[in-house]
């Protein structure tokens, strides 16, 4: 994969096209979530705390999509990840799976960013897992499954034990369950360490270019971010800025908290 396609997919799954537009909007629409007597913090630190979870969310699906198309550059065809339904009748999605077309074994990847769980959530995540497995067992007859967990940060192991104890209760002799941590995946389920090494790299560079677009996020006091968006919204979303402007109190406090003085909002009088 070529770098800029990388940092591309990264930019424009986890920021959007305009975070900040996005961020502003968000707020006028919920003022109360971000002011009022009974918040230690105020609206700045509020919005900060909702886009770094936001982008952990989001960089989350970056790293599934992206391992989807390594998958498929390493020369296996990926499948349809709805697999079907429970027997609650709830869908259920993998997050990869896919085949290599010489081979009769379905593949099966559930991924998480690290395993920081507690023991609920480890719990039920791998209950979660088994019960995929089961589904595709039976959606995919005559078929070997390989089946991984797969936490791409290796610097946190917090339930490896847990996991493997759970692994060794396997008996069934059709389906072969793994936990990996970081480059583990793609030295031994795909032995390409080449990908791991591309993968990292581009990340850490991805890291070092955007650093002064992430500073810039949620960056109100800037004028000019200021005034291109009060314009955007001028055009684009007029009634959202009617509320902005509203002389009730929770927007008059909002103004307030996110330094919208009269100069910066005169531009689009």
């Amino acid at each position: 994969m070529k770098y800029e396609e990388f940092k591309q997919k990264l930019n424009l799954q986890v920021f959007g096209e305009d975070v900040n537009y996005e961020i502003l909007t968000t707020v006028i629409k919920n003022p109360n979530r971000y002011i009022g007597l009974f918040r230690v913090t105020n609206a700045k630190t509020k919005l900060i705390q909702n886009i770094t979870q936001s982008c952990e969310i989001k960089f989350g699906d970056f790293i599934e999509d992206i391992l989807t198309q390594y998958i498929l550059d390493t020369g296996y065809h990926n499948l349809d990840k709805n697999i079907g339904v429970d027997e609650n009748n709830d869908e259920l999605n993998v997050d990869q799976l896919f085949k290599n077309n010489n081979e009769n074994i379905i593949y099966i990847i559930e991924q998480k960013i690290r395993d920081d769980h507690d023991s609920t959530k480890k719990r039920g995540q791998y209950a979660n897992f088994i019960k995929k497995i089961k589904l595709i067992k039976t959606k995919f007859k005559n078929h070997k499954i390989k089946a991984t967990m797969w936490f791409s940060d290796d610097s946190l192991k917090k339930n490896r034990k847990y996991y493997l104890e759970q692994i060794q209760n396997n008996t069934d002799d059709i389906v072969e369950i793994n936990i990996f941590y970081g480059k583990e995946l793609f030295v031994k389920l795909f032995n390409r360490f080449d990908i791991w090494n591309e993968f990292t790299l581009y990340l850490d560079k991805c890291k070092r270019e955007l650093n002064e677009y992430i500073l810039n996020i949620v960056n109100f006091d800037n004028d000019e971010i200021m005034k291109k968006m009060l314009l955007k919204m001028q055009t684009k979303d007029p009634d959202i800025l009617n509320k902005l402007l509203s002389d009730k109190q929770k927007y008059i406090n909002l103004r307030k908290e996110l330094s919208l003085t009269d100069e910066k909002l005169s531009v689009i009088f």
